[in-house]
């Protein structure tokens, strides 16, 4: 379990916030509560002025993408988080 958590941290969370440093995160209405299972709508924008690695510089492109998270809990903790957003739309917005 903590080495997912690590992964997240280091390979996606602050590899995100290098690219796209002024990012913006909202989210939208409250929170769907259903006993330890919640859902909810998001939007990320910014501007890819950072590289997202070595090989992929960055493109200096403004995004704005919405997705939706679902999180399940147990005993008050995170068991499982999935996200779910546009990646075809993202990697166009950049170029890709």
């Amino acid at each position: 379990m903590w080495g997912a958590a690590r992964y997240a941290k280091t390979q996606v969370i602050q590899v995100f916030m290098q690219a796209v440093p002024d990012l913006q995160w909202k989210m939208f209405g409250e929170p769907i509560v259903n006993g330890e299972s919640i859902a909810f709508e998001w939007e990320f924008n910014g501007t890819n002025t950072g590289p997202w690695s070595a090989e992929t510089p960055a493109t200096q492109r403004p995004l704005s993408f919405k997705g939706v998270s679902f999180i399940h809990l147990k005993n008050g903790k995170i068991l499982t988080q999935h996200d779910y957003y546009d990646a075809l739309g993202f990697n166009k917005q950049l170029g890709w």
